[in-house]
């Protein structure tokens, strides 16, 4: 706050000069900051605050004949400035805490996301490992069923080579023989009695399901081998064996 009294004033165009106390530089103040109690006068005591314009002048902000308000103007423009930076600090402080529970609310998300995601490994891995078990436990029972072939095939040989005539002298092709003339039991299951559909023509022409073909066991193999005896008739009036998987036949002549 400054003093001095009121060196020029120009009543017609509102503005005049403030002689300051102390100070050489005269203030231009306008009416528009005059808050006098009485008319404006040259040589009057006034009382003021002051700042620079752009131009580097002075120019007075405010004007009045009581120090007293200059200090209240002041005071009350330091309470609402702090005011405002209170508001300003509520404000920031507000933002940062938004802001920090929002990065918390993606960190939380972030890890329910990485949870679900290693859930739904550990189910996958957890399917595989029964597919895989089950799949094991099927094999082995396919491997077993395919196993139990032998024994049939060594018991039908000793049940019925006491009985069966010897009629090509081939131990495996007599029994064989036998097991079609009795109807069983057949190493094969599945495939001894199937339908033979002659599509090679080596054999005279039939109506479809008229052959019948049977696994002729070859010693020293695992699987069913090449050798076959195929039947004509139901029940069987004619008979053929083939050795090298239906590439010939010959006829077999069975009482």
């Amino acid at each position: 706050m400054q003093s001095g009294k009121i060196k020029h004033w120009n009543a017609d165009k509102g503005y005049g000069f403030i002689e300051v106390d102390n100070q050489s530089e005269d203030v231009f103040f306008h009416i528009s900051t005059v808050r006098l109690a009485q008319p404006i006068n040259e040589g009057q005591r006034v009382y003021f605050n002051s700042q620079r314009n752009e131009k580097n002048q002075l120019r007075a902000t405010e004007v009045t004949s009581d120090e007293l308000s200059i200090l209240a103007t002041s005071a009350s423009n330091s309470v609402t400035n702090s005011a405002h930076r209170n508001v300003d600090k509520t404000q920031h402080k507000n933002n940062r805490n938004a802001y920090q529970k929002n990065n918390q609310q993606k960190n939380t998300r972030g890890s329910q996301n990485k949870k679900s995601s290693f859930s739904t490994l550990l189910s996958l891995i957890a399917i595989i490992a029964i597919a895989v078990y089950l799949f094991g436990d099927l094999k082995s029972s396919l491997f077993a069923d395919g196993m139990q072939t032998t024994p049939i095939s060594q018991t039908a040989s000793k049940t019925t080579s006491s009985s069966a005539a010897a009629i090509t002298g081939d131990a495996q092709i007599d029994q064989t023989l036998a097991l079609i003339q009795q109807g069983g039991p057949f190493p094969y299951p599945n495939k001894d009695g199937t339908t033979f559909y002659n599509r090679e023509g080596k054999l005279p022409a039939q109506s479809q399901g008229y052959y019948r073909e049977y696994t002729v066991p070859t010693p020293g193999i695992s699987d069913r081998g090449a050798r076959r005896i195929v039947t004509g008739g139901h029940p069987p009036t004619v008979y053929y064996l083939t050795v090298d998987h239906y590439d010939s036949f010959r006829p077999l002549e069975v009482n």
